[in-house]
């Protein structure tokens, strides 16, 4: 595999997306909004505002039952001795509940540059030409997965930095303690985040390959999103956690998967059959 000619495909493929506002623009909106925006609004309304107390009557109870079933020691010790309502609930909110925003901002932004790789190719009616290119379906694959991976890891890393900034500026004189640099966050973007956003970027470009237009790329890769809110509703609800142990098995899961589907690509060696399905 050539190097030099993955990286020219990549770069290609990056500035096409950068110079489309209607692909860069939600990409930055989304997590700005979900990973930086609600945290931290969230965060300084909580601690400011409070809750009634009648009402603070009648969650505490659910809630210390709630903290008691809480598999990270350090984060229910934590929970048991804040002081108010409030806090423990910007406190559990912001380790817990601010992960599924990651997961599906990775999801969301990874489905985008990748959806736009052969469908979008056929589109700007580049496709036959890229296609007849003196290069290998495997050197396209990789070059157009590196292209998606860079971008979407990029803004994940940005707004997990912002947020970090934003949210423990306006709690740390509640909590005494710095946010988001637990074993729990490094985990997960340090390790699933990665793993995950190849694995959706390979599956879509696998999709991609296959449909005709964007938007129906995005319809399939609009799948991956499924998961994401389950968890949510299972964070919420305390059915389960995402405990190290499990973010650990989950990102060695996706990294199997991934081995799995790159297999796949090797499907793609024939390249008529690729250049059939986009135009006919």
């Amino acid at each position: 595999m050539n190097k030099q000619i993955v990286k020219a495909i990549a770069l290609k493929d990056i500035k096409t997306t950068f110079s489309s506002k209607k692909i860069w623009i939600p990409m930055i909106i989304l997590p700005a909004i979900l990973c930086v925006a609600l945290p931290a609004l969230f965060s300084y309304f909580g601690l400011h505002s409070g809750f009634n107390s009648e009402n603070a009557n009648d969650l505490e109870k659910p809630i210390n039952e709630f903290i008691k079933s809480f598999p990270n020691n350090h984060i229910r010790n934590t929970l048991t001795v804040l002081p108010t309502l409030a806090y423990k609930s910007v406190y559990f909110f912001l380790n817990s509940m601010t992960i599924p925003f990651f997961l599906m901002a990775a999801i969301i932004n990874s489905m985008v540059t990748a959806s736009n790789s052969f469908a979008g190719e056929k589109e700007r009616n580049t496709l036959e030409t890229l296609l007849f290119a003196p290069i290998s379906i495997k050197e396209l694959f990789v070059g157009k997965v590196v292209a998606a991976f860079i971008p979407s890891l990029i803004i994940s890393y940005a707004a997990f930095l912002l947020n970090a900034i934003i949210v423990n500026a306006i709690t740390y004189p509640y909590f005494k303690e710095v946010l988001f640099l637990n074993s729990t966050w490094l985990l997960l973007m340090l390790w699933v985040i990665p793993a995950l956003v190849i694995f959706n970027i390979i599956l879509n470009v696998l999709v991609s390959a296959r449909v005709k237009s964007f938007q129906e790329a995005q319809q399939f890769g609009g799948m991956m999103v499924l998961p994401v809110v389950g968890l949510v509703i299972s964070q919420a609800s305390g059915l389960f956690f995402l405990s190290p142990l499990l973010l650990f098995l989950i990102g060695a899961g996706l990294l199997i998967a991934n081995v799995f589907l790159l297999k796949l690509i090797t499907k793609f060696n024939k390249r008529n059959v690729l250049f059939e399905n986009q135009i006919h």
